[in-house]
């Protein structure tokens, strides 16, 4: 189950949130699977991770958000109109923190609901 994780970790959620998110908005249409995604891949993650190390989930989300750092300044124009306030990069490292959160709440309430069950 620990290897499921770490390998379920290395998905950049964030890049591809924005990526979608971004692509939909140049195509002047709506992102309908946005939230629904990444709140599956929130549940999942923070599913998976309940056995893991609270160490070893920041690091790797620590390496996630600077992977999707490097694949946002690639794939992604810094657009001024579309990310007005914090830019590109802030919009990413800010999916990144709620992503990690969130992840680590369903993984407090997973482990929780655990202990109580057995």
């Amino acid at each position: 189950m620990k290897l499921l994780w770490f390998l379920f970790s290395f998905i950049p959620v964030p890049f591809l949130f924005h990526f979608y998110e971004y692509g939909r908005y140049v195509e002047r249409k709506e992102a309908p699977f946005l939230l629904t995604g990444f709140l599956a891949a929130m549940v999942v993650g923070g599913i998976l991770a309940r056995r893991a190390r609270i160490a070893a989930v920041l690091f790797v989300h620590g390496l996630t958000a600077i992977s999707s750092l490097v694949l946002a300044a690639k794939f992604i124009p810094n657009d001024g109109y579309w990310f007005t306030i914090i830019g590109r990069d802030g919009a990413v490292i800010f999916i990144a923190i709620v992503y990690l959160l969130g992840q680590l709440a369903v993984r407090a309430i997973v482990r929780t609901v655990g202990k109580g069950v057995s």
